[in-house]
């Protein structure tokens, strides 16, 4: 095949629209592992919702079943190492009308020269209690851990709290990390920091 044909294809592709077309191929995955389904009140209808953690070839996802079983909500998160995994779920109320799952996600660790690991929050809202309407989004880094000169070993305390700081009517996400200080406000539909 010369390479005047392998432009002809290309320019085929374009002429034809395949070269642009729309659709994603999907995430295919190999091996798959899921947890058990931990069951909560997810939307304060009597009826117990779920919620589980997936991984599919070592990414982990993290989704949200309604009360017959059937996926409502599914989401990738970022690992950055082996070993990553979702350590700790809270289910807070915000307001009256808004919920969230504060997912405490451990991003893996890494060995290359020295051992590293960190762990963030996501934050999964749940807007009029409906499990369609879940906004899912990526929170602060609140703790690392690595092993410094001479085999020291670092692993600092973190607080999460949910308060109502301004009182507002909304509580604010914060976290608290050796000596840094976060609050994440619910602002237009999305967490913002101040």
């Amino acid at each position: 095949m010369s390479v005047q044909a392998q432009d002809e294809r290309y320019y085929r592709s374009i002429f034809s629209g395949d070269l642009f077309s729309s659709e994603k191929e999907g995430f295919y995955h190999k091996i798959a592992v899921r947890s058990k389904k931990y069951m909560l009140d997810i939307n304060r209808d009597g009826k117990e919702d779920a919620i589980q953690t997936l991984k599919r070839d070592g990414v982990d996802f993290f989704r949200v079943l309604d009360e017959y079983g059937r996926v409502k909500f599914e989401s990738k998160l970022n690992p950055k190492g082996l070993n990553s995994s979702i350590f700790r779920v809270s289910f807070k109320a915000i307001s009256k009308t808004i919920d969230v799952l504060i997912l405490h996600y451990y991003e893996g660790d890494t060995e290359a020269a020295i051992f590293e690991g960190s762990a963030r929050l996501y934050f999964a809202t749940i807007i009029n209690r409906d499990l369609g309407n879940i906004k899912f989004q990526k929170g602060p880094y609140f703790w690392t851990e690595r092993e410094g000169v001479v085999g020291k070993y670092w692993n600092r305390r973190y607080i999460v709290n949910t308060l109502d700081y301004n009182n507002d009517g909304f509580r604010e996400i914060s976290t608290t990390y050796n000596k840094n200080n976060r609050v994440f406000m619910y602002k237009d539909e999305q967490w913002v920091t101040l």
